[in-house]
């Protein structure tokens, strides 16, 4: 799979009155690398929120949907949403929690392979979206969001 060209970025010139706004230029970048990932995802049937779902039950199996929301910024309904979509297509499952009013989600095996696809699709459009950077300036950008990102709980 070839990501590059695919970004965007770069090939039409961005008016240069908003260049000074970081929240413009945040957006532009985020609108960018989420378009690339979700057009590679797409043959794999699987989002970028699916991805951060998936993502989190397999850190932490037998988490119930409301602490998996929470942890990814997401309201109950629409991770919901998410977990039956990916319950429906076989990739997670719903097991009854310690609380009888809650279920524990944990992922098939078939939603861990899935993942591992996912995870090896993004590491390619990440390495290609953030290809001008150095290496040093990749992890000072990840540290840079991070803290912003942290420090915003309405985020």
């Amino acid at each position: 799979m070839t990501v590059s060209g695919e970004l965007g970025v770069g090939d039409r010139p961005l008016f240069e009155g908003l260049q000074q706004w970081h929240g413009f230029l945040l957006r532009k970048a985020a609108q960018a690398v989420t378009e690339c990932a979700e057009r590679n995802l797409c043959p794999l049937h699987v989002t970028m929120r699916q991805f951060g779902v998936l993502s989190v039950v397999a850190a932490e199996p037998g988490l119930n949907q409301r602490a998996v929301g929470n942890k990814l910024r997401i309201d109950r309904t629409t991770i919901v949403a998410l977990v039956d979509k990916l319950e429906g297509t076989g990739l997670m499952e719903r097991r009854r929690g310690p609380d009888r009013r809650t279920s524990a989600l944990h992922l098939t095996e078939q939603g861990i392979a899935r993942l591992l696809e996912a995870q090896e699709v993004l590491a390619e459009v990440h390495q290609e979206f953030l290809g001008p950077l150095s290496a040093e300036e990749r992890e000072a950008l990840r540290n840079l969001l991070v803290r912003l990102v942290v420090r915003q709980p309405g985020l």
